[in-house]
């Protein structure tokens, strides 16, 4: 065999490792936490009890085996995003929070029983106010991520930031000291919407009556603030943010954000 030939079959070779560059990726269903890769041709995120994914490692030849990724597969859920539904959920959010002049809250959870991430209403009326709102979260074990129901992990929580009351203040386009300190404390995302009066507002055609695409700030769990990082939906889709696109970078680890 030439150089020449053996140089084209190693080209070869490397490129079909290129083409298959795909692994599921696995994320702990009490914690949230990264659990690692399996040896899959697939891209898909997914959630599971560390103990199937330990019992592979120790039982099934590991994560990268045949058995192991079967294994894997079988015992774990894909985790799907409900774009749609999260808007929907959003733009109430903001409707509601301009119209009363009171926060309203949204958490964006992911269901650890079937891998579905969407957006949950609270609707604890008494919550509500003019400066800021709780959110009542609880523990199912050791380094637990936060639950807000049954099975219902908390990735993020969105609220709106209502028109400023006082004459002496005026509304300012960014999160709270108040959303910086409960982003880190509870360890996930912290969006807030400009829900009051701006030049800037368009018709939205996905809700109802009288909503406007508002402008949407967040803080990250580590309290990294990041200001216009979309709009709420608009006529014609204009910057609208993309929740879904956002968490699975986030659960991947890949937790860069473009500002618009």
């Amino acid at each position: 065999m030439s150089k020449y030939s053996l140089l084209i079959i190693l080209i070869c070779l490397f490129s079909l490792e290129i083409v298959y560059p795909y692994e599921d990726y696995y994320i702990d269903r009490v914690t949230g936490l990264e659990l690692g890769l399996d040896g899959s041709e697939t891209n898909n995120l997914r959630v599971i009890d560390i103990r199937e994914w330990n019992y592979v490692i120790e039982e099934k030849g590991g994560v990268k085996s045949i058995p192991g990724i079967q294994e894997l597969h079988k015992n774990s859920s894909v985790i799907t995003f409900d774009e749609d539904q999260i808007q929907m959920e959003v733009q109430r959010i903001a409707d509601d929070t301009m119209e009363e002049g009171l926060e309203n809250q949204v958490f964006i959870v992911l269901n650890v029983n079937n891998g579905k991430v969407s957006a949950v209403r609270d609707w604890i009326p008494e919550l509500k106010t003019n400066s800021e709102i709780m959110i009542n979260t609880y523990g199912v074990g050791s380094n637990s991520a936060p639950r807000v129901g049954e099975g219902l992990m908390l990735l993020g929580q969105l609220h709106g930031h209502p028109k400023e009351l006082q004459e002496n203040k005026k509304n300012i386009r960014t999160v709270s000291e108040f959303d910086i300190k409960v982003a880190r404390e509870l360890g996930i995302t912290i969006f807030a919407v400009d829900a009051f009066n701006a030049f800037d507002i368009f018709d939205s055609k996905n809700s109802k009556n009288g909503s406007k695409s508002l402008h949407i700030h967040c803080v990250t769990k580590n309290g990294e603030v990041k200001n216009f990082i979309g709009r709420t939906i608009g006529k014609n889709n204009i910057n609208t943010f993309n929740f879904s696109y956002y968490f699975d970078s986030i659960l991947r680890k890949n937790n860069s954000i473009k500002v618009l």
